[in-house]
């Protein structure tokens, strides 16, 4: 009987219903109700005067063509014309569905050429089609976000006056004369434990020095990737926290002398990397930058030829943590001057900097909000636009709105100035752009606005959500509450399960990712979110926020993380959720589960190994839960170099004996991000501390980082929670 049974399970497991069924019923019955209409293929002409675009939604794209001075909108064509004469010339049934072309490029004197990718018709104002050659290029983009650093340098062996020559032999420098060909050995330590001289050689304007690299070779660490399904193994370089690694150090040599000459380590500390060989114009000055071991700080160090001296021209240091990898912003104006990207005032603004002082001649951006990213620098009018958030009062902090900044007053212009996160296209001649403006609670609305002070010029369309309302849908919900101190607000935003009933208790989800590197909580209109839509379909409602030690907020808030990654933010989430129930009295706080990868799979194991009287369940995927064992730049960015005892605090399988919940844990074989010995640890520690009951592991053979968001893992994880968490229940 028992043996019967044991035969019969594979199939009676196979005709029980996925748990992903409802949610996929779902998807498909408010897909088509969804409104998914956006802007398609925005041209302007070349005087910036006409903008032509589609306007594409589930019937067709309707193509218009808009005056960018008055607003006024016209269809840039008359439709069943145009069908007609481009099924004559093509020779096949033309649909609105079905337009041969993907651009409308128009032009100053008002024609238009209707342009597909291999085919091209030209088309008067008159109405008259003709073929054309398929050759104009679409508008060019109308943004540079690239740091600029000038160098009057010449990359070369031989010198800019032909006099003289540099080369490397094993590892040492020697300077050759042209004429009559003498050799003078410039360095002699080279060659000797791991020690070289290395290009490129970068001479000066006038010839008489040159830099070159200073370096010392490690052989990084290998990790070896295993793929079972395809029977490989495969050795990747994968440095991990506290290994040696290679540095370099700039030298400058005198050619008169044969003097060289490298900086001492008040000048530059141990770095994570050193960049850039880069001389002055008038050859008196040769700069160099770096990035501090351990990322306390990054700057520029300079070599003055005059008195044969290095000096730190300009750093960014913190005793915590500089966000080394979000925050740099270089553009040279000139030798003189240049925009600098600093933390120096706690919030990320921009600086004009001299470049001879290193000191500030004027801050350009002040206040307590963030310059989230430099979009372009327009040198010629001495205008930058970037993007910024947290500079409404009262307006979701995270919130992105595109603003230009003068270099000469410093004066702030919000382009878009409406309350919502914004997405935008800017016109080739930056006199107009297209604003995409949404909240999480607020489908898109499309504006053209002047690039000139953010005027609203003409309304190209508005996402309607009428009818999945009348289906049921409702919006996420923003949701806003005090942290751990009621100092900062948390923003968050809610998902109610579905469907709803007022007379039951629903568990939550929290779907986390709290890595420092970024903030994660939606902030733009999205009718679906997956994983969000997934959990609610099944009785759940899900929550995400952003808590202290994630990024945009400022560096108080962000180095709440330093040293500290277990936190979490839970404090702040807690609290947050506490303040959420008050008000969402359906929420039941006595079943609470969590999920993430990567950073958010350590981040759920910290959860349910350190706030387990709060969150009951977790699952996680590819987590790094062990900092000393993934990668190096991610890990010291937040922990710092060398390693200390916080590293082992920060572990989770130092907790493992604290696990009370239940735990569904997922890894990817192959994962190349973060080590799988990760996941294996945790593993171990878990069996070790008598957890085996407490959790289930799943390694998904041949897959990647992320490997826990395949659609098999995902029905196990919902089946996890429903089974942990259990059913809505009465109130």
């Amino acid at each position: 009987m028992l043996l019967r049974l044991l035969l019969l399970a594979p199939l009676l497991a196979w005709g029980q219903p996925s748990p992903v069924a409802p949610w996929q019923q779902q998807y498909d019955k408010w897909y088509w109700l969804a409104p998914r209409a956006k802007v398609e293929a925005p041209q302007w002409s070349p005087d910036g005067r006409n903008l032509a675009y589609g306007w594409s939604a589930p019937t067709g794209i309707t193509w218009q063509v808009v005056d960018c001075q008055t607003g006024q909108i016209r269809p840039a064509f008359d439709s069943p014309k145009l069908l007609a004469a481009l099924t004559k010339l093509t020779g096949k049934k033309v649909t609105a569905k079905s337009w041969p072309f993907g651009r409308i490029v128009p032009s100053n004197e008002g024609q238009l050429r209707l342009e597909g990718d291999k085919v091209a018709w030209s088309l008067n104002k008159d109405g008259v089609l003709s073929p054309a050659e398929p050759s104009v290029r679409p508008n060019p983009p109308a943004t540079n976000a690239q740091s600029r650093i000038l160098n009057a340098g010449k990359e070369s062996l031989t010198s800019p006056d032909q006099r003289h020559r540099v080369e490397l032999r094993d590892g040492n420098a020697y300077l050759l004369e042209t004429t009559p060909g003498r050799e003078v050995a410039l360095t002699s330590d080279g060659g000797k434990n791991a020690l070289a001289y290395v290009a490129p050689v970068m001479w000066s304007p006038d010839g008489r020095h040159f830099a070159l690299w200073r370096e010392h070779k490690v052989v990084a660490r290998r990790y070896t990737v295993i793929n079972s399904l395809k029977g490989t193994r495969e050795e990747i370089a994968y440095e991990k926290p506290g290994d040696e690694r290679t540095e370099r150090t700039p030298w400058v040599f005198s050619v008169t002398t044969g003097k060289g000459v490298g900086p001492n380590e008040k000048t530059l500390p141990k770095a994570y990397a050193t960049e850039r060989l880069d001389w002055s114009a008038d050859s008196t000055v040769l700069r160099s930058e770096y990035i501090r071991r351990g990322f306390t700080g990054h700057g520029i160090i300079e070599f003055n030829t005059r008195d044969q001296a290095w000096r730190k021209l300009l750093a960014e240091e913190d005793p915590k943590f500089v966000y080394t990898f979000n925050t740099r912003y270089r553009y040279d104006l000139s030798d003189e001057a240049t925009v600098w990207a600093s933390e120096r005032s706690g919030w990320r603004h921009l600086y004009a900097i001299n470049l001879r002082t290193g000191q500030p001649s004027q801050p350009l951006t002040k206040g307590p909000w963030v310059v989230k990213e430099i979009v372009h620098m327009d040198a010629p009018s001495g205008q930058i636009y970037f993007k910024a958030v947290g500079r409404i009062t009262g307006e979701n902090p995270y919130h992105e709105h595109l603003c230009t900044v003068r270099l000469e007053t410093g004066n702030v212009v919000d382009l878009t100035p409406s309350d919502g996160n914004h997405e935008f296209i800017l016109s080739p001649d930056r006199r107009t752009l297209i604003d995409i403006a949404s909240r999480v609670d607020q489908p898109a609305r499309t504006t053209l606005r002047s690039a000139v002070d953010g005027r609203s010029l003409a309304t190209l369309g508005v996402l309607d959500t009428k009818q999945l309302t009348q289906a049921g849908w409702l919006p996420d919900r923003p949701f806003i509450a005090k942290d751990r101190a009621g100092k900062f607000d948390i923003w968050g935003v809610v998902t109610r399960p579905f469907p709803f009933d007022p007379r039951k208790k629903y568990p939550v989800v929290e779907n986390i990712y709290a890595g420092p590197h970024g903030s994660f909580t939606p902030r733009s209109f999205n009718w679906w979110n997956g994983t969000h839509r997934e959990l609610a379909s099944q009785g759940f409602y899900v929550v995400q926020m952003d808590g202290r030690g994630t990024n945009h907020r400022g560096k108080e808030f962000h180095q709440e993380s330093w040293r500290n990654l277990k936190d979490g933010g839970f404090p702040d989430r807690i609290a947050w959720l506490q303040a959420l129930a008050k008000v969402e009295p359906n929420l039941d706080l006595s079943r609470v589960g969590i999920l993430g990868g990567s950073a958010g799979g350590q981040n759920t194991v910290h959860a349910l190994l350190l706030f387990g009287n709060f969150y009951k369940a977790g699952a996680a995927d590819c987590g790094c839960y062990d900092n000393r064992i993934d990668k190096l730049w991610w890990n010291e960015q937040w922990l710092g170099y060398p390693l200390g005892p916080w590293y082992d605090e920060n572990s989770c399988a130092r907790y493992a004996a604290n696990l009370r919940g239940r735990l569904f844990l997922t890894v990817g074989e192959s994962d190349t991000n973060v080590d799988v010995k990760c996941s294996y640890d945790l593993r171990d520690a878990l069996l070790a501390a008598g957890k085996r009951e407490l959790f289930e592991f799943h390694v998904i053979p041949g897959a990647g980082h992320g490997a826990g968001s395949s659609k098999e893992m995902r029905e196990k994880r919902l089946r996890f929670f429903t089974n942990t968490l259990g059913a809505p229940l009465p109130r």
